[in-house]
């Protein structure tokens, strides 16, 4: 499709016999468009306020971890966007929080957010399966449910050295069914006898799909607030679309959920290069929602701040790839017509930056049914 030269939207103006005007907002970009109210959610694990309940207290328990020192919230935390803020996100062993945090097993890979990953997979005008929506960075997972699971299997992450993959969950479901506030509310949310290895995962994903922040100033915008966003957002919206930005960074979730090669270089504390899931140091395309309390950016975290980001596609579409590990023939397609220079830099910041939404659940148990420290040692 032909991308036109003009604002994103076309006003329709239907004078009425009070002489009153009726704005009608016409996407001119079919590839962009606001997130909906809900996201979807799969058949067999409805939204229930037991569920939510059960699902916040898991997520933020220790009790997860090997060695109980580790939540799921110790890299997806509120005050960080549910990201951490660190380039690589430090797992077992570590204390403290974000950028703060001190030893522990690094991961290889920066803690995307899971704000709006309840919409993972959807694209516009489309109906999406919440059960096969990609998740990581290298799309190894589908669904919330199965994400959930990974990272408790994961030796740097949660599970640590003193369990292996084989007994981990098993050890965590026996800690559980000895905790009386756990058994009721597993009972609650799931019937009698439902502590099980499926309800533990259904859980946390029923309260990660409440994480939701969808009503940016972009959002308003295009559900008809003609004054949500300021000339430079709207001149930066235009500066994304000619640049190509839409070409991986499209639909409600600024995702195209595709792995993209893009030669980012590796993180200077990794001791082997990554290279993605099939080697051809390929990564999924991120959201561009919440940008502002969610960096650092890329795959690794090497890009501080938006800026950097900028830099890197404008050398990139001059030719020059900061990975040593990948050619031009390993770049993605999609980048072939992309053309970005610095003096758009300022207006498509501006833009991207109305995606935020600041209004999401940022509560914090004040305990937890394990009676260990609430998010594991992050203090």
């Amino acid at each position: 499709m032909k991308l036109l030269k003009n604002p994103i939207f076309i006003i329709v103006s239907i004078l009425c016999s009070s002489c009153a005007v009726e704005a009608e907002y016409v996407p001119i970009d079919e590839r962009l468009d606001a997130l909906p109210g809900k996201p979807g959610v799969p058949l067999d694990n409805e939204i229930t306020e037991a569920r939510v309940t059960l699902g916040k207290n898991l997520f933020w328990d220790p009790i997860l971890s090997g060695d109980q020192t580790v939540s799921c919230a110790t890299c997806h935390h509120p005050d960080k966007g549910y990201a951490d803020g660190r380039a690589l996100s430090s797992g077992i062993g570590g204390k403290g929080l974000g950028e703060s945090r001190t030893g522990g097993m690094l991961v290889k890979r920066n803690s995307p957010t899971i704000l709006n990953t309840a919409f993972n997979g959807i694209e516009n005008n489309t109906p999406y399966d919440p059960t096969t929506a990609p998740m990581f960075w290298d799309n190894r997972a589908s669904s919330l449910e199965s994400q959930a699971k990974l990272p408790i299997l994961s030796l740097e992450e949660m599970r640590g050295h003193g369990f292996e993959k084989d007994i981990i969950i098993d050890t965590i479901l026996q800690r559980i069914q000895k905790i009386p506030t756990y058994v009721a509310q597993f009972e609650s949310a799931y019937g009698t006898n439902s502590i099980t290895e499926m309800n533990l995962f259904k859980a946390i994903a029923t309260f990660e799909r409440t994480l939701i922040a969808n009503n940016s100033r972009f959002d308003q915008y295009v559900n008809g607030n003609s004054d949500a966003l300021s000339d430079l957002e709207i001149r930066g919206l235009q500066a994304f679309i000619d640049s190509k930005c839409t070409n991986c960074h499209s639909g409600p979730m600024f995702s195209d959920y595709e792995l993209h090669s893009l030669g980012v270089a590796d993180h200077s504390d990794l001791k082997e290069s990554d290279d993605g899931r099939d080697g051809q140091y390929r990564f999924r395309t991120p959201t561009l929602r919440n940008l502002s309390i969610t960096g650092p950016y890329m795959h690794n975290g090497t890009k501080r701040t938006l800026e950097e980001v900028m830099e890197f596609y404008e050398a990139l579409g001059e030719g020059e790839i900061e990975n040593p590990n990948v050619n031009g023939d390993m770049l993605s397609e999609d980048l072939a017509d992309m053309e970005v220079d610095e003096e758009q830099f300022e207006s498509i910041i501006a833009f991207m930056l109305s995606l935020n939404d600041d209004h999401f659940d940022k509560s914090i148990p004040k305990s937890v049914p394990s009676g260990l420290p609430v998010g594991g040692d992050i203090k």
